[in-house]
């Protein structure tokens, strides 16, 4: 995949705003071929992190996502390049994404559904995506992750994958996790333009 003009905001409409996330997470990912450790797009990603023994970067897909989209907010931004006085700082990907973030956050309940563009954070172990699409007809989720390791190569790697979806009494599963919660993106102030 070449190098594009990745889109930023903020955006005219929520469709545009969620189609440009999509944009950069497939960017990010190369789609179904994916990135792995070395490639100069997974390191701009992860900010070079990932050569840290147990570091996964699954929370540097949707800070990059966001960041590239023009949040510039570190009370949400857990990155080094963002442009702001904070840097990056271990343990604050995930839980800046879940917790600092209000109302954008939305918890499951088995009557809603996130939209494509949102980050959803699924559980146990402990993780967040970008999601790409749900089809519920056919039982799939398709996402874009970082955290993955490339059977080919041996190495850390990002990329598009493809779940089972199911409802599962009070829970949504995402293959065999729980989807806890997902940060609706077009709930987060800034990146969506006055109306």
């Amino acid at each position: 995949m070449e190098p594009i003009d990745l889109p930023s905001g903020p955006f005219a409409t929520e469709q545009d705003l969620r189609d440009a996330a999509i944009a950069i997470a497939r960017y990010a990912c190369n789609g179904d071929e994916g990135r792995v450790l070395g490639d100069p797009v997974f390191e701009e990603v992860t900010e070079g992190r990932n050569r840290w023994p147990k570091y996964s970067a699954c929370g540097d897909l949707p800070q990059y996502a966001l960041m590239r989209l023009g949040l510039r907010d570190e009370r949400i931004l857990n990155r080094s390049d963002d442009g702001g006085s904070k840097p990056w700082s271990i343990g604050q990907n995930l839980s800046k994404l879940v917790f600092r973030t209000g109302k954008a956050f939305v918890w499951t309940t088995v009557k809603k559904r996130p939209r494509p563009g949102d980050v959803l954070y699924v559980a146990m172990p402990e993780h967040v995506c970008v999601l790409e699409s749900i089809d519920e007809k056919a039982g799939t989720i398709a996402t874009f992750d970082y955290g993955l390791f490339d059977q080919k190569t041996g190495k850390p790697a990002g990329r598009r994958r493809v779940s089972r979806f199911r409802v599962q009494g009070k829970q949504l599963l995402v293959g065999n996790r729980v989807l806890r919660g997902w940060l609706d993106i077009a709930r987060i102030p800034g990146l969506l333009a006055p109306s």
